[in-house]
């Protein structure tokens, strides 16, 4: 037998053995769940739904005590210091002689009035609690599945008719008793006697539908602790006899496998010690055999890697073709880094290229993409794609110390800068043209944050990129370029963190596709070549923007103003007067914040 069917039969044997015993334990635990809804939706609210009936009838009982007391001293107070044989509009008439007793008959009144109102709320608590315990359980009854609860729920239902029942009966009767004023002693004594014995049916009634539903809860209780111990043990035999079992069968498997996998070991430990001219000799034609000649395979493959590298080194950064073919978990697997995501663009490049040869075009590109990319790889960064003119790279561990991501990709971005002005000069040799040629301007955004890295795509075809909202921020701010006139524009996180480096506060913005403001900079100088000129435009800017943001609008228009006199070029300025212009003509926006939203890319 092969060592597929092997191990495919012991695999099959304790997956049966599991698979009963998930099976049955499965079952049980739908019985316990059963129950515990049972015990949580129905009886357990049925208690407390009873105990509440108990508290508020006991308060109902004692507000009629109340009553009867102050009806008692009602009548006794108005008799008081008056004539037994008086008639009632005669002993009205006298309480007017009598002050301090009229008083006192006016506060039993009230009392009286108060506690017969509590006496009614507490009367209709208890009739709501009763018939919101019926619908439970009329509720319960028509949802069981089992003839058992069905059963024990019916057994509920009459219980909690009968309570209502009763206590409409007490309620009735103590009514009667408190509104029937002129009534002879011995009738009032025979309703107060009735009136007891009500209260004691309902109060044995009150007590039976407690045990009755504690008797079900406590039964509920134990049949769902029986289901879990019946579940647990199944759960504990079925392990232990697919362990004995896999145990057994496996240790047979493996004494077949063992020996020519020693041969398998010795010739991998060969191999990583550097010998590549190991081949092993095939014994069998099973499973074996198979990987023996699958290891030949494998180490003439390995005599072709360092010819990969070199090859797809001229098409990936060769840190991630090694790491691609290392297969080394951090430099391929996707996971979240701290990243700083860099995009650049030739501004309207599609349109000047039309004036080239393309010939000439493929010369520009290569010439361009080779300065631009130099500065970025010589600094550590990864280049992930090129799409026609534009360049996205990013900067991240392994590839970089972490923390100096930021400074990294705006010294590339600076000295790329730089290099425009010398590329320009080369246009003429590149393209054959002596005159009318184009004058190039580099777009370059920057956004540093936390984005996805690691090898993306289908199982044929990968591309080791990064992915987030930071890299979505990055393409932003090198289009948001275009609004402001700038050539670089970084984020927050990216200003905060680069070092050596001077930067101006160019705006509050919320790019399209993001729904949180970020403030956005544009580089000045290096810390060694600030001047004092680029200090005050720095200090002129964050000034500007405060009062800009805080609707200053004539000491935003004034410091835009002066910035504009100190430097005619300076596009922030001029696209702040128009925006200051565009609001005084129309008004600021509604529950204005500081924040410009731009609507295109």
């Amino acid at each position: 037998m092969r060592i597929a069917w092997k191990i495919f039969g012991i695999s099959l044997i304790v997956f049966f053995v599991m698979a009963a015993a998930a099976a049955f334990s499965i079952f049980k635990i739908f019985e316990i769940n059963k129950e515990l809804h049972l015990i949580s939706n129905v009886y357990s609210p049925l208690r407390h739904e009873v105990t509440q009936v108990e508290v508020i009838a006991l308060e109902e009982e004692l507000d009629l005590e109340r009553a009867e007391k102050y009806l008692a001293e009602l009548r006794a107070d108005r008799l008081e210091v008056l004539s037994y044989d008086k008639s009632p509009e005669e002993i009205d008439a006298l309480l007017q002689d009598h002050p301090a007793l009229q008083a006192r008959i006016k506060r039993l009144e009230e009392r009286l009035e108060q506690d017969l109102l509590a006496f009614e709320e507490h009367a209709r608590k208890v009739t709501e609690l009763l018939k919101s315990a019926e619908e439970r359980v009329a509720a319960a009854q028509d949802a069981a599945t089992s003839i058992h609860d069905r059963l024990e729920l019916a057994a509920l239902y009459p219980t909690l008719v009968a309570i209502e029942t009763q206590h409409d009966n007490f309620h009735a009767h103590a009514l009667h008793l408190v509104q029937s004023v002129d009534i002879p002693a011995a009738t009032r004594e025979r309703l107060e006697t009735q009136l007891e014995e009500e209260e004691t049916k309902l109060s044995a009634r009150l007590d039976q539908l407690r045990e009755h539903v504690t008797r079900f809860t406590d039964q509920s209780i134990e049949t769902a602790a029986l289901h879990e111990q019946q579940a647990l043990y199944a759960s504990i035999a079925a392990t232990a006899a697919s362990g004995a079992l896999a145990l057994l069968l496996s240790s047979l498997v493996i004494a077949g496998i063992l020996r020519p996998m020693k041969a398998l070991t010795s010739g991998a430990r060969r191999v990583e010690e550097g010998d590549f001219a190991v081949q092993l000799q095939p014994r069998s034609s099973d499973e074996i055999g198979t990987l023996t000649r699958s290891f030949n395979t494998m180490v003439e493959g390995l005599r072709s890697t360092q010819k990969i590298k070199d090859t797809f080194g001229q098409y990936l950064d060769p840190r991630v073709v090694s790491g691609l073919i290392a297969d080394h978990e951090d430099a391929t697997a996707g996971e979240k880094k701290v990243v700083t995501a860099y995009f650049s663009d030739l501004a309207d490049f599609t349109t000047i290229s039309e004036q080239f040869t393309p010939a000439g075009l493929v010369r520009v590109l290569n010439r361009y993409l080779d300065l631009m990319s130099s500065e970025i790889t010589d600094r550590q960064g990864v280049i992930d794609k090129y799409i026609g003119d534009a360049i996205m790279a990013f900067w991240a561990q392994p590839f970089c110390d972490d923390g100096g991501q930021a400074t990294l990709a705006v010294e590339s971005a600076l000295r790329n800068i730089e290099h425009m002005r010398d590329f320009q000069h080369e246009l003429p040799d590149l393209t054959g043209l002596q005159k009318n040629l184009p004058q190039l301007k580099q777009r370059i955004g920057i956004a540093t944050g936390d984005a996805v890295i690691g090898s993306i795509g289908s199982e044929k075809t990968k591309n080791y990129t990064i992915m987030g909202d930071t890299v979505n921020l990055g393409a932003r701010l090198e289009g948001a370029n275009k609004v402001y006139g700038t050539q670089l524009l970084v984020c927050q996180r990216t200003r905060d963190t680069a070092s050596g480096i001077e930067f101006r506060a160019v705006d509050k913005i919320q790019v399209k596709g993001k729904t949180e403001p970020t403030s956005v900079y544009t580089a000045l100088a290096r810390e060694n070549d600030m001047t004092e000129e680029l200090a005050a435009l720095q200090a002129g800017s964050e000034e500007a923007l405060h009062a800009f943001a805080e609707a200053r609008w004539t000491d935003a228009r004034s410091l835009f103003e002066t910035i504009l006199q100190q430097h005619p070029d300076d596009q922030i300025a001029r696209v702040f007067l128009n925006r200051l212009k565009l609001i005084e003509a129309q008004g600021a926006p509604e529950n204005w914040d500081g924040v410009w939203h731009l609507t295109s890319k």
